[in-house]
């Protein structure tokens, strides 16, 4: 995926020693809010800052959002990686997983931790605060009642939002009228969140008149399936994550192979929520979350409370903003033409 280069998007300069960034693109209030904060705040020095990912750098929104942070926050501090890898590994060793972070995190020492997604905050938040280590996290999805220590004054950070509303009235339009969607999401704890928060325990919705139907499954042949039966009720798929994926056997299923399946196929054109899932031979694009964006924010927030702003102080945020992404060999493959407008808006991969 080919991203814009953020010398030609943002201006850095230095102020006490540390690196300011900011988009030359219009602020969002929180944005502007955040930067504000940060030109105010008193000396930074180099500080050791972890960052804890749910999954592995294999996957790409990990790595994108670990780039992210890099570029604000890796020329003046070190930064250290911690890979949970819960998507692969299976539960029944996520404990013996967790034990040896705990055992880097005693050997490290981070001034903060920067936690990307839910199984991370779950399983490692708790210990971070009660070692007195401010926490920022990002692609977390549940709530107070999932996750009680996001509460914490410790704790900052940007709950992950789908943008369900946005998704739906933008693909009306690139699809002309209203359409009937099939959601087809991995029941993952990320996944389960996103959805409940936003339709309770509804399978079945509507949104813009537009008709949803939710499926979430761990199983390869269910949603294989889903998606080989899906023009026969609907007129698009739009996938969630698919990396908790196992066959009959117990077999992970790699997200790459499964995607790929899906587009050889499907009969209706897949979009996505989530830029990480669109490319060639993927789904064929939406208005999506960017996990680069993510990062960059949750590199901010960080970077504040190095700076001395009290996680307290920072208010809890959704997703800031999405972004349309297309794939051209996905256009092609589904003969699908934006309108000038959607274009000149779109980011184009490949």
């Amino acid at each position: 995926m080919q991203w814009n280069n953020d010398k030609n998007n943002a201006f850095s300069t230095r102020k006490n020693g540390c690196r300011l960034h900011s988009d030359n693109n219009k602020e969002h209030p929180m944005r502007t809010l955040l930067l504000a904060l940060l030109l105010v705040s008193p000396l930074c020095f180099s500080k050791t800052v972890v960052i804890i990912e749910s999954y592995h750098q294999g996957y790409k929104w990990d790595a994108d959002y670990i780039a992210a942070v890099q570029s604000v926050l890796g020329e003046d501090h070190d930064i250290r990686v911690l890979a949970l890898d819960t998507k692969r590994l299976p539960k029944s060793e996520w404990p013996q997983k967790v034990a040896s972070l705990q055992q880097s995190i005693t050997e490290i020492e981070p001034d903060i931790a920067i936690l990307g997604d839910d199984n991370a905050f779950s399983l490692m938040a708790n210990h971070l605060v009660e070692r007195k280590i401010p926490v920022v996290f990002l692609g977390v999805n549940g709530g107070p009642v999932q996750h009680p220590t996001l509460e914490h004054d410790l704790v900052a950070g940007l709950l992950e939002r789908p943008f369900f509303e946005e998704s739906i009235r933008h693909l009306q339009k690139v699809l002309k009228v209203d359409k009937h969607f099939l959601v087809l999401m991995d029941d993952s704890p990320t996944m389960r969140n996103a959805v409940n928060e936003y339709f309770g325990d509804k399978r079945s919705a509507e949104i813009y008149g537009s008709k949803l139907d939710i499926v979430l499954t761990n199983d390869k042949d269910t949603w294989l399936q889903s998606v080989v039966q899906a023009h026969e009720l609907y007129d698009a798929i739009i996938v969630g994550t698919h990396h908790t994926i196992r066959d009959a056997e117990g077999t992970y299923i790699a997200p790459d192979e499964l995607i790929t399946r899906a587009f050889n196929q499907s009969r209706v054109p897949i979009f996505s929520f989530w830029d990480i899932n669109i490319g060639k031979q993927q789904a064929i694009g939406g208005f999506t979350i960017s996990a680069h964006q993510e990062g960059i924010t949750a590199a901010r927030l960080a970077s504040l409370i190095l700076n001395g702003v009290k996680p307290a102080r920072i208010p809890k945020m959704n997703s800031l903003s999405g972004h349309y992404i297309y794939s051209r060999s996905g256009m092609a493959h589904w003969n699908l033409e934006l309108s000038p407008m959607i274009a000149t808006q779109a980011n184009f991969v490949e």
